[in-house]
């Protein structure tokens, strides 16, 4: 970290220190950035650290591995507000920043412990760790860009597959891991929610309604069963999961399990009903409201676009 952003830190710690209890968690949010923060700027494009510095699995060494820490530290130095996390879970219940829940050889994530993990994949850390090193970022440094938004984070909680939860019982499980790593850092006000299960956005507005929410959609759950399947070449499986939003789910393969939409405006009536605070749509989408214009939440289209740091 540069030398000006580890003094601003530890004069903020050392403000910090000052106070004890309820009071100190106090100071600690006025003097931090918040999604608020974030949601209250004007509309305008801006950048997000899309797995931290962008995606990368190795094949550009200039760059670092996605969802990693230095993937996460070299976003927010280069100047990016808000990096996004993919997370799934492990077998001993640790949140852990990768974006699928299961490896190129088919091992599921929640089989292995965290311990496990890291003899696989060194580079795998937890969303703990993520929200301990983008900490520092999202204080208001008190000499220096005091009006740049930093240090915070969205948290994109996979669907768990079907290959890796047969049975469809571990969203749960899931949704503690998460809040565990958030409370854990006292990251309420810097994290944002990411899904694109509503019965997991249900859970977690249910658990922890103070963090905001982030529901997205991806342009397959607007097509028909046998347009998924020709665009993809997998089988698509329709299933009843009973979640109570009347949405009809399927399990694509053995990799996806998500639910359908008959029209984005029956997605965006979802996403109110749930109280998201945001939605994000993938590049092929407009933000064109029609049927629920005037309740529906902020909408983000996203791109891929690339961009050069400072």
């Amino acid at each position: 970290m540069k030398l000006s952003s580890c003094l601003g830190a530890i004069v903020v710690s050392a403000v910090i220190g000052l106070f004890s209890g309820a009071a100190a968690a106090d100071l600690d949010r006025q003097l931090r950035w918040t999604i608020d923060d974030l949601l209250a700027e004007k509309p305008r494009p801006f950048v997000i650290g899309h797995r931290g510095y962008g995606e990368n699995l190795g094949e550009n060494p200039e760059i670092p591995i996605e969802n990693t820490i230095a993937s996460v530290m070299r976003a927010f130095r280069a100047g990016v507000s808000i990096v996004e996390v993919d997370v799934v879970m492990t077998a001993d219940g640790h949140a852990v920043a990768l974006h699928d829940d299961f490896l190129s050889d088919l091992t599921c994530v929640n089989r292995l412990t965290f311990g496990q993990l890291k003899k696989r994949l060194p580079y795998v850390p937890t969303l703990m760790q993520v929200l301990h090193v983008a900490k520092p970022f999202s204080y208001r440094h008190p000499v220096k860009n005091r009006d740049h938004i930093s240090g915070l984070v969205n948290i994109e909680v996979k669907t768990p597959s079907p290959l890796c939860d047969p049975a469809d019982t571990t969203e749960s499980q899931l949704v503690a891991a998460v809040l565990r790593a958030v409370e854990r850092t006292r990251s309420t006000g810097q994290v944002i929610i990411e899904t694109f299960s509503p019965k997991l956005m249900a859970i977690f507005a249910a658990e922890a309604p103070a963090i905001k929410r982030n529901f997205s959609v991806n342009m397959l759950q607007l097509l028909s069963q046998e347009e998924v399947a020709a665009i993809t070449g997998l089988p698509v499986t329709l299933i009843d999961k009973g979640d109570g939003f009347d949405l009809q789910w399927a399990e694509t393969g053995a990799f996806f399990r998500l639910p359908g939409y008959r029209s984005l405006d029956e997605y965006v009536s979802v996403a109110f009903s749930l109280g998201a605070q945001l939605v994000t749509l993938d590049k092929l989408i407009p933000c064109n409201w029609n049927l629920h214009s005037q309740m529906a939440p902020p909408c983000l289209s996203t791109s891929s676009t690339p961009w050069a740091s400072p």
